[in-house]
């Protein structure tokens, strides 16, 4: 489940990224490349050495697929996350491509 929301007012420049279950407000600037995460809302440059705990933070496994194995556990969390995200695709195997 996505619970973010960006209110009105608030711009989000091409290549930010606003995180599941965050909260922009009314106003700010999210400049190209930043990543905005959490209600009340932070922000972070890739690469920035807490980005990865406020990601954990956030329960972002949980929220975009379901996933619940242990944030340490990454080897076991992305598998899980392979095999949710397989499922999904799988679901489109039979879909008939309809021309524009």
């Amino acid at each position: 489940m996505h619970d973010e929301r960006v209110e009105a007012g608030a711009v989000v420049a091409v290549a930010a990224l606003v995180h599941a279950g965050t909260v922009l407000p009314s106003g700010p600037f999210l400049a190209p490349g930043m990543i905005a995460i959490g209600d009340p809302v932070a922000t972070y440059a890739p690469g920035d050495p807490v980005l990865p705990e406020a990601i954990k933070g956030v329960g972002f496994a949980g929220r975009a697929f379901g996933v619940r194995t242990e944030w340490e556990d990454r080897i076991a969390r992305y598998r899980e996350t392979a095999e949710v995200r397989s499922e999904e695709f799988s679901a489109h195997a039979d879909d008939e491509v309809v021309a524009p």
